[in-house]
Order: C-alpha cells, then sequence, then structure tokens
C-alpha cells in the first residue's frame, strides 16, 4: 500500500472493519399454563367449573395448578413447601365466594415464572387487578417475584415467610415492591416472627402484624381471627 493510501486510511479510521454493536440482554420468554383435561394431583379439591393447569410441558401431576371463581380481580395464592395447590383450597374457595377469580399455582419452578405466567393467564381472562398471598415458601415466592411482574399487584401479603427459600431472594426483592406489602408471623412460630421483621426492615412502607399464635403459614391465617381478618381487610381494601 502506497503512503498516500496509508495516509488516507488513517484520515478515514477506515483500514479495520468495525465492531459488531453489541447485542442487547434478552429476557427469557414466560412459559404458558395450559389446560388439563383429567386432573390429577389437584383431583381431591377439584369442584365442577374449575380449571386444572400445568405450566409449560411438565405433565407431572405434581405440577397442576388450580383456578376458579369469576370476577375482574383475583388473587393468587402460593402454597408452602411440603404442600399442593389443595391447601388454599378452603379459603380460595371463600375468596371465590366473594366474587374474586383465584389462582393457586403448583411452586414447581422460578417464582419469576410460576407466578409471572399465573398473572398473564389471569390478564387473559379478564383481570384488570390482583393481589398475591403467600404462606411459607409462598410468602418468600410472591415477594421475589412481585418487582418484576407486569402489571405490578396491587398488594403482596407474605405469611410466615422466610428471607430466603431455594435461591428465591425476598430480602433483596422486597424494597423493589411498589404495592402495599402485608407481612405476618405467629410469635411463637421459631425465629420467623424475627425474618418478618427483617423483611419490614427492608422495605419501610410494609405493614408488619406478629400475632399471639404458635401457627405457621396458612394454619396461621385458618386459627388466628386478627390474622385472618387483616388478611380479608386488606384484600378488600386493595381490590374492592
Amino acid at each position: 500500500m502506497s503512503a498516500a493510501a496509508i495516509a488516507a486510511c488513517v484520515a478515514l479510521a477506515g483500514c479495520q472493519a468495525a465492531e459488531p454493536p453489541a447485542e442487547s440482554p434478552t429476557t427469557a420468554p414466560l412459559p404458558s399454563y395450559t389446560v388439563v383435561d383429567e386432573p390429577g394431583g389437584v383431583a381431591g379439591c377439584v369442584h365442577d367449573g374449575d380449571t386444572v393447569l400445568t405450566l409449560g410441558d411438565d405433565p407431572l401431576p405434581r405440577s397442576e395448578s388450580l383456578a376458579f371463581g369469576e370476577g375482574e380481580s383475583a388473587v393468587i395464592l402460593a402454597h408452602q413447601a411440603g404442600q399442593r395447590p389443595c391447601s388454599w383450597n378452603d379459603y380460595g374457595r371463600e375468596l371465590a365466594a366473594r366474587g374474586f377469580q383465584v389462582f393457586i399455582p403448583s411452586l414447581t419452578g422460578t417464582p419469576d415464572a410460576v407466578i409471572g405466567a399465573a398473572v398473564v393467564w389471569l390478564r387473559e381472562n379478564g383481570v384488570e387487578r390482583y393481589a398475591l398471598v403467600g404462606a411459607s415458601m409462598g410468602g418468600t415466592y410472591v415477594l421475589a417475584a412481585a418487582p418484576a411482574l407486569t402489571p405490578a399487584p396491587s398488594l403482596v401479603v407474605a405469611i410466615s415467610a422466610p428471607t430466603e427459600y431455594a435461591g428465591a431472594d425476598a430480602l433483596s426483592a422486597i424494597s423493589e415492591i411498589d404495592a402495599p406489602v402485608l407481612l405476618m408471623a405467629g410469635n411463637g412460630d421459631g425465629d420467623f416472627p424475627a425474618q418478618a421483621r427483617e423483611l419490614a426492615d427492608a422495605q419501610p412502607n410494609a405493614e408488619l402484624l406478629v400475632a399471639t399464635s404458635n401457627a405457621h403459614g396458612i394454619e396461621l391465617r385458618a386459627d388466628n381471627a386478627p390474622v385472618a381478618e387483616r388478611l380479608d381487610t386488606a384484600l378488600a381494601d386493595a381490590l374492592g
């Protein structure tokens, strides 16, 4: 290459190929819920008119979720470890009788996938606003998932929730939640009251209720009147 050509190349900065633009990070698409014709894992609590669903391509009965009720407002109920959606069935029926749609997912995936896909399904079925209610592990799941959900929940409730469970980090996520947050625990339930206080400290706008009880998770709501009444009032205030 002649000296003149080299000078021209330098002047135009054109002797080297331009680097390709950096790719923008992409978010993995959410799996979707599909209807199951013959219930397995939730067969014991299915009523006529209920919808049984599975997330993605997982055909196992343990992954079945349950939806029922009618209305433009919904409550997503997240169960605790070692249980399945039927554990929330009694309270879910109460909520449906008050005019809410109810979705009880099987927590067999990540919080973002399980809860996010439930929100998508509810929106496709006429829901305009929703609340998240989780017990123990389910409480950790709803707190961890809430910041990324679109649209955002109108209320997030965690009952007897640990700050972290199986990689779901509620303590890091709770400060990013813009919706009202209600944290509840029984004062005799091991270290769960302390974990509830730690979560409340990380979210100054959260409401904390420590009840006089040894009960845990779903049983705390079922057995303690102040907890049950506060939950019902919070749902009514958030969802109408």
